[in-house]
């Protein structure tokens, strides 16, 4: 039981060591405890516990008894604060309303650019050729959040 978790930290550990503002939390007799990854120094076992240090000398000990789950979690950012709407992008059933001309940019939540295009006042683009996921669309210095 012990092995498995620990593979599971260290997966999940190394999975997300390339993500800005994550946190390590912790949830275990109905709590939660958070800690920034950037100061976690090392994670083990001792004495029936997991244990978390950090880089300003803590150490945090929680009972595997009482463990509930383990996981990492991003902090608000700002992909997360884009509003759904704006006045001159609309998304609704596949397809994206356009008011006004400008250059159309969308992107992969990994910040790749999956489409760009000059468009035109009142042009309805379909997103329908885009596999499900969430998309950040640009135009003319607004930006908006689409779930496909």
């Amino acid at each position: 039981m012990k092995t498995k978790i620990f593979f599971a930290v260290l997966l999940l550990a190394f999975s997300t060591g390339m993500m800005a503002d994550k946190s390590l939390t912790i949830t275990y007799s109905n709590t939660e405890q958070n800690i920034s990854l950037p100061i976690v120094k090392r994670i083990f076992f001792q004495d029936d516990c997991i244990k978390v240090t950090t880089t300003n000398g803590e150490t945090h000990s929680f009972a595997l008894s009482g463990l509930e789950k383990i996981t990492f979690t991003d902090s608000p950012d700002a992909i997360k604060a884009l509003p759904e709407q704006e006045e001159n992008l609309t998304y609704k059933d596949g397809t994206l309303a356009v008011k006004g001309d400008g250059l159309l940019r969308i992107h992969s939540m990994n910040g790749a650019l999956v489409s760009i295009a000059q468009v035109k006042e009142g042009a309805n683009i379909s997103l329908d050729n885009l596999p499900a996921g969430v998309y950040v669309v640009n135009m003319n210095g607004k930006a908006i959040k689409v779930r496909k």
